[in-house]
């Protein structure tokens, strides 16, 4: 059999032609719903959508007007919407280019299960008052040198373990605090074993869901968390704050 290599080389540089003729250069937002490798799995307004994100392609968080910052692939994550910019075919997108807003990146996280490094860095943005609103709080006080819970306030930690459930897509910031006389270093030490130990009281409630508390924050002596005042007493400084955030941007129900 006689085999025509010339016009099979023709042949092959066709076929190569009208597929890359069928790609579409597309534009489209879209959430991400599940991912795999390198393969993301979406959904835009129009219906579903995979993502092949390359090494090539281009990954930005936005934040502001014009900031923008190189982010790796697995930020991607279940929850986060993006914009994507890439060759269409069929309903397969190659990613040239991927942005997403930090908001909706901290969305997501607070949505999905997060890494250790994600979780650390949605709890800054909680305590520093960023793209979160504060649904409830209660304060718990302590006596000189303790980490005791009173019974007094016990009551107050159940009840708000039993409304959280209710604003939705809440998490719960524990932010612990001791008064400034003696050394700093175990003053934040005690700070954080009072955090702690209201932590671990919610936890045994039964009404909160796992995941939804934020580990406790040590914040030491003399501070005071966004739209809290400065304690003006050593009495009022021995305490730790319990608040119900919720996104900004979460929809109400």
């Amino acid at each position: 059999m006689n085999v025509n290599k010339p016009g099979i080389a023709v042949f092959a540089a066709a076929l190569m032609f009208s597929t890359a003729a069928l790609a579409e250069r597309v534009k489209t937002e879209a959430v991400i719903t599940a991912v795999q490798g390198n393969t993301i799995t979406a959904r835009t307004t129009s219906g579903p959508l995979t993502i092949v994100v390359t090494p090539a392609t281009k990954i930005q968080q936005t934040s502001g007007l014009a900031t923008r910052t190189a982010k790796p692939q697995s930020a991607l994550i279940p929850g986060l919407i993006l914009t994507v910019n890439g060759d269409m075919q069929g309903q397969t997108l190659t990613a040239y280019d991927i942005r997403f807003k930090e908001k909706d990146w901290r969305t997501a996280i607070a949505t999905k299960a997060g890494t250790v490094e994600q979780f650390s860095e949605l709890r800054k943005a909680i305590i520093e008052g960023q793209e979160y609103v504060i649904q409830q709080e209660t304060t718990v006080y302590f006596k000189s040198g303790s980490a005791v819970i009173a019974e007094n306030y016990k009551a107050n930690l159940r009840a708000l373990a039993h409304k959280a459930p209710s604003y939705g897509n809440y998490r719960i910031s524990i932010l612990g605090f001791a008064d400034p006389r003696g050394n700093p270093a175990a003053n934040e030490r005690l700070s954080l074993k009072r955090a702690g130990a209201v932590s671990n009281y919610l936890r045994q409630t039964g009404a909160i869901q796992p995941g939804r508390v934020l580990s406790p924050t040590a914040m030491g002596e003399g501070n005071a968390p966004p739209g809290e005042a400065v304690p003006s007493s050593d009495e009022e400084a021995r305490r730790v704050v319990v608040r119900v955030v919720t996104p900004k941007t979460q929809l109400t129900r």
